[in-house]
């Protein structure tokens, strides 16, 4: 994993760029969250350096929230900007659900996840589509989205996980719904795997995670993945002996803003990692680690 370094500016054109592009392939922004976060966002980058302390402290927990929101939107935008509007009539979907709900992921409730549960889907296949590499996103695909690398196919069922004791009911659920996509499949190049978003789990209440620079950074936050691995992948690996053996792996990923104090910066980190299924075959072990080369790259 790298740290990326943007000013606030720069991630502020980059957003707004992100919103004229959704616009552009049939987004309706309305006057939802995205726009909130522009605002913040514009509000910050013009006077962090110069507001009181009292502004500060009342402005800069929404401007944490809104940084952290608006990656994903920036990712999406700019993995399909070169992508013909025809052929993300899918993704324009998935962000026309995704810019609603609330305005802060903390606000959520039972009832209020639909918006960000659309935008993870959409955020995979942003992060597997590099044509330049061979592997691409399946646009128009019947599960939440799927990965294609020359004539073979990786369906990708999604879910955002919010307790560690919601893990088996969505694993299980993914790997139901994978198991019947793959059934109806012709040929033997289609594979399945399941996505798990566990920001929620790991930073409940959307603190900063505070680290003294950034190699530390890096380290805690690889550690942190692993350890929560290393937790839980028995949940999912029991689950796997009953269900399609072309259900390959689990991916994970989690997201938050993090602070590195040798640059007293605020950053937005990302991680994200692929966990096999125990006892799948070298050719689909190759398939996985193919993938996993385009996770933390940028």
């Amino acid at each position: 994993m790298s740290i990326p370094t943007q000013k606030y500016e720069d991630i502020f054109q980059d957003y707004s760029d992100a919103l004229q592009w959704m616009k552009g392939i049939g987004v309706n922004l309305g006057s939802g969250r995205t726009n909130n976060y522009l605002k913040m966002i514009e509000y910050w980058k013009d006077n962090y350096r110069t507001a009181e302390i009292d502004e500060a402290k009342r402005q800069f927990p929404d401007f944490v929230n809104s940084m952290h929101e608006v990656y994903d939107f920036i990712d999406i935008y700019k993995s399909f900007e070169n992508t013909p509007i025809d052929q993300l009539t899918h993704i324009a979907e998935k962000l026309q659900k995704g810019v609603k709900g609330p305005i802060n992921s903390f606000e959520e409730t039972a009832k209020s996840t639909t918006a960000r549960n659309f935008l993870f889907e959409a955020t995979f296949a942003a992060k597997v589509h590099k044509p330049e590499r061979g592997i691409m996103a399946i646009l128009d695909a019947e599960s939440d989205t799927g990965i294609q690398v020359d004539n073979e196919k990786i369906w990708v069922e999604c879910k955002r996980v919010t307790t560690t004791e919601n893990i088996e009911t969505n694993v299980r659920k993914a790997s139901n719904q994978l198991d019947k996509i793959i059934k109806k499949q012709v040929g033997s190049g289609h594979r399945g795997i399941v996505a798990l978003e566990v920001t929620k789990v790991l930073n409940i209440g959307d603190k900063i995670y505070v680290s003294n620079c950034d190699s530390t950074l890096v380290k805690s936050i690889d550690t942190m993945m692993d350890e929560f691995i290393s937790q839980h992948f028995v949940i999912w690996q029991e689950l796997y002996k009953r269900k399609n053996k072309k259900i390959i792996g689990t991916v994970v990923r989690f997201s938050f803003m993090s602070t590195s104090e040798s640059r007293q910066l605020l950053v937005h980190t990302s991680q994200w990692a692929l966990n096999p299924r125990l006892g799948i075959s070298s050719r689909d072990n190759d398939r996985l680690r193919f993938m996993a080369t385009n996770f933390n790259d940028h």
